[in-house]
């Protein structure tokens, strides 16, 4: 009786270790980009939240993706548009000044 408990509990362990791999692939942290969303070449995600999918993203990714933003100038974006990216960035980068300031 003993051993067959031991062997069951071996099964388990063997069966757990087995799993992880499996488990592992289906976690994604990676953000995903929707493509009606890059349509017109604007970021609708970073500009008006939409279309965002389940992306996260740490404060320094979100700074350089609104800076990229920037960067396209009037040839994608109008000056309202650019302005309200602009608004992010100070916000992103002041968020970001925050926490290595230890919100002091």
């Amino acid at each position: 009786m003993r051993r067959l408990i031991e062997r069951a509990i071996m099964l388990g362990a063997a069966l757990m270790v087995m799993s992880i791999p499996v488990l592992a692939d289906d976690i994604s942290v990676i953000p995903t980009r929707e493509p009606a969303q890059q349509q017109s070449g604007k970021d609708e995600c970073l500009l008006v939240a939409m279309n965002c999918g389940d992306r996260a993203e740490s404060i320094q990714n979100r700074i350089y993706m609104i800076q990229t933003e920037i960067k396209k100038g009037t040839s994608v974006y109008t000056t309202d548009e650019l302005n309200i990216l602009q608004k992010k960035l100070d916000d992103a980068n002041a968020e970001l000044n925050e926490a290595y300031s230890g919100g002091a």
